[in-house]
């Protein structure tokens, strides 16, 4: 089903339709700008002194020959989805071979017929035909196979015979026979194996992709950086637009019309400054859409290691790479900061300055921002660092890195919302061998100190109350996320609930009992566990097999997936178990001899990561264990505390591509008051390091539960005492 379901999605009609004639393509060709359209569209868009204009980029390009659209490369890949679709498509079809009208069963790519079975066999059994590239429709399910079959491509001279030679002075895809004949080994010819040549191509397209990636990543990065810079703008204006309304309100009523005059040019100011790097970042963006196209046409041809395509394509590849590479990121940073300069009289101005500290981003408890400064000549000695004290008088200092010349920035990550001050100190000499004098500049020519108000991390999205309605949960207590789509264990609905990442509702299904852990593989099946069974669900929701767990199990407790499609079952009776997806006992190991020195106390919940170690949460110990792929012991991390890097309970743990690891914390009610401590969601570095807790003061957490972390930096957690879904920035 999985796989049927892919095949589906790689022949939708959408990725095999010209974008110019808005139908599928017909002799799709690709142009030097590596865009593929209809060689008809093409012929088309020709001018009449052969000049063409891509549709896609707008490249102009100059063909050489009266004929040359037809001269252009095919696309190989496109060309043998369509021969796919043709069979995929071929329910009502007859054989094209013969005149029997009897069903296809499979498609030649290099007749480019549909064949019936008696016809597949005469291909097979015939000397002339039997090494043509065939797909049946039984193979065309099978992704392996789908990705063997490719089509031939014959010699233009002689039409019987494919190519397999590579002329190299000629530039041109040769048969055996024009080796002896027009491209015999010469001066001006040079025929070798197609193999061979192509060899040496994919080595230098190799290297030509690296520069190709490093390019695009400095187009990235800038794009990044001006993003950043637009932020800064408006959170400086933002900051002006403060201190420009306590001004006037001091003035009362006989400055309002001043007051307002300068808003309107502080607006107009914005917009002034904003416009040129607006206008720089869709530059840098679009070069960088070009980039990653080229890169990924490139990328996809070299995956696919078609010889043939490779050659045919190599030049075209070359060249654009080679363009595409050579791209370059020059840009100045952003040095000026509106400043709002008032008097004692009415009249005021708005001034671009330097300002020498700078917060780039609206902070938010537990979430990074960057702090940069800019000293004045003379301001500090040493090294800068930016210190931050909190609302409650702690002190803590960041080191700075230097990002351009005579700017420092500092990474901050608040633990704490309320008002924050943010200076800056730097590093004298001491009295003595070894010893630091540290001061913080202020007063005249220093760096004043900024007052910032960091707000709470409280959720980006919330949704599900109590209920049995779709988008409606009964104590939910897992969730998963793969790809665009979202999980929800919904255990006392006895069904499983599928969203997308925005919380809208895509289908549901049900369960035989209260499910209690949901994963999902690569290829989006579906595993569930509820009781003593865990059973495997198709893409679509239908069941497929129950996994036979029963000799091996006491108590699950939860599951996990590994990228080679292999699933771990954490068993609360201090067992873990490696099986295949079909049931299959790889290995199985008693949790109380994995480490002797730290042995579990109950394997509540487990997850992988993309290293395939196993990351298992321990709910009494209140700590975090992680094992390799063959469960030897490599980590542990966590104690029991209220300090917000301690544990309270953890359940459970989830961990994104960059290794990092988020756990779930259900907490308890304290033996002082009954007050309940321990709520939150903490964040981990791989190795352990704590990087921050999110404890919201809006939409708090009741019983946190189930968590499932996505690419963009965000958490999901199923709250299963309030019975919703809480979506949080956690990167």
């Amino acid at each position: 089903m999985a796989a049927a379901d892919a095949l589906d999605e790689e022949l939708v009609d959408e990725s095999l339709t010209c974008s110019v004639c808005k139908d599928i393509y017909d002799d799709p060709r690709v142009l030097p700008c590596l865009h593929t359209f209809c060689a008809m569209c093409l012929e088309q868009r020709q001018t009449e002194d052969s000049q063409l204009t891509c549709p896609t980029c707008q490249h102009q390009w100059t063909l050489k020959t009266e004929d040359s659209v037809s001269n252009l490369p095919s696309n190989f890949y496109i060309n043998k989805l369509l021969n796919f679709r043709a069979l995929h498509n071929s329910n009502d079809a007859h054989c094209q071979m013969c005149e029997s009208g009897a069903k296809v069963e499979s498609i030649c790519g290099d007749c480019k017929l549909l064949l019936c079975g008696n016809c597949f066999t005469a291909h097979s059994n015939s000397p002339a035909l039997k090494d043509h590239y065939i797909i049946t429709l039984h193979d065309l399910k099978n992704p392996s196979s789908r990705a063997k079959y490719t089509g031939a491509e014959y010699c233009t001279k002689h039409n019987d015979l494919r190519v397999t030679f590579y002329c190299q002075p000629c530039a041109k895809l040769v048969c055996r026979e024009c080796t002896i004949t027009e491209h015999k080994q010469s001066r001006k010819h040079n025929p070798r194996e197609v193999s061979e040549v192509a060899h040496k191509y994919k080595d230098d397209l190799q290297t030509l992709v690296q520069k190709t990636v490093d390019a695009a990543d400095a187009l990235k990065n800038a794009s990044k950086t001006i993003r950043k810079e637009l932020t800064t703008i408006t959170l400086n204006c933002q900051v002006e637009k403060t201190m420009i309304r306590e001004h006037f309100v001091q003035l009362k009523a006989k400055v309002e019309k001043a007051e307002r005059d300068v808003m309107d040019k502080l607006e107009e100011m914005e917009i002034t400054q904003r416009e040129p790097l607006v206008k720089e970042r869709e530059s840098f963006e679009e070069t960088l859409r070009s980039t990653e196209d080229g890169l990924k046409f490139c990328t996809d041809i070299l995956g696919r290691n078609n010889d043939v395509e490779i050659l045919t394509l190599g030049q075209h590849l070359e060249d654009r790479l080679k363009v595409l590479a050579a791209n370059q990121v020059k840009r100045e940073p952003l040095k000026n900061h509106l400043t709002f300069q008032h008097s004692t009289d009415i009249k005021c101005e708005l001034v671009l300055t330097c300002k020498p500290l700078v917060i780039t981003n609206p902070p938010v408890e537990c979430l990074p921002t960057s702090v940069v400064f800019r000293p004045q000549k003379g301001q500090v000695q040493g090294t800068p660092q930016v210190t931050v004290t909190s609302p409650g008088g702690q002190c803590v200092t960041l080191d700075t890195t230097k990002i351009s010349e005579g700017a420092f920035e500092a990474v901050w990550r608040p633990q704490t919302s309320g008002k924050h001050v943010v200076g800056v100190a730097s590093e004298g000499e001491g009295e003595g061998v070894g010893k630091k004098r540290w001061g913080r500049t202020s007063g005249k020519g220093g760096c004043s100190p900024l007052i910032v108000d960091v707000s709470s991390n409280n959720p980006v999205l919330t949704f599900g109350q109590k209920g049995s309605q779709q988008g409606q949960f009964d104590r939910p207590l897992d969730v998963a996320v793969r790809g665009d789509r979202l999980y929800v264990a919904d255990t006392f609905n006895k069904r499983v609930q599928v969203f997308d990442l925005s919380g809208k509702f895509c289908f549901s299904f049900l369960t035989a009992s209260n499910p209690e852990s949901v994963v999902v593989q690569t290829d989006g099946t579906i595993l569930v566990h509820y009781g003593e069974e865990v059973v495997i669900v198709s893409p679509s929701g239908e069941l497929q097999i129950k996994l036979d767990l029963e000799e091996q199990c006491t108590a699950i407790s939860g599951l996990a997936v590994q990228r080679d499609g292999g699933v771990v079952v954490a068993d609360s009776g201090l067992n873990i178990l490696l099986v295949e997806s079909d049931g299959r006992l790889v290995k199985q190991v008693d949790t109380q001899g994995l480490l002797k020195a730290q042995p579990l106390s109950s394997v509540s919940f487990v997850c992988g990561d993309n290293e395939s170690n196993i990351i298992v949460s321990d709910t009494l110990q209140n700590c975090v264990q992680v094992f390799d792929v063959g469960l030897n012991f490599l980590n542990k991390f966590g104690e029991h505390g209220r300090q917000p890097y301690n544990m309270w309970s953890p359940t459970r743990v989830s961990a994104d591509s960059r290794g990092n690891i988020v756990l779930a914390n259900v907490g308890d009610k304290s033996d002082v008051g009954g007050v309940e401590h321990g709520k939150k969601l903490q964040v981990f570095r791989p190795d352990g390091t704590w990087v921050a807790t999110i404890s919201s003061d809006k939409d708090k957490l009741n019983k946190p539960h189930g968590v499932a972390v996505t690419e963009d930096g965000h958490v999901f957690v199923v709250d299963y005492a309030d019975h919703c879904v809480r979506k949080y920035r956690y990167m």
